[in-house]
């Protein structure tokens, strides 16, 4: 199955990772295929430090994800 997220869903994922949507992004089943734009990665990248601040993750943490 092909899954498109957005940058809000992968937004929600990182802030709130027992969520079902986190759950599926962290770890998911074989048969799913995720799909994004470069925006995506380009938005993290802008937010990179706002996103540590409120989730409490290191560098590592989100590098490994």
């Amino acid at each position: 199955m092909i899954i498109v997220v957005d940058t809000n869903i992968v937004f929600s994922a990182i802030l709130n990772s027992s969520s079902k949507i986190a759950q599926i992004l962290l770890y998911p089943s074989t048969d799913l295929e995720f799909y994004s734009t470069t925006q995506l990665l380009t938005e993290i990248e802008k937010n990179l430090n706002k996103i540590k601040k409120l989730s409490g993750y290191t560098d590592t943490e989100l590098n490994e994800n």
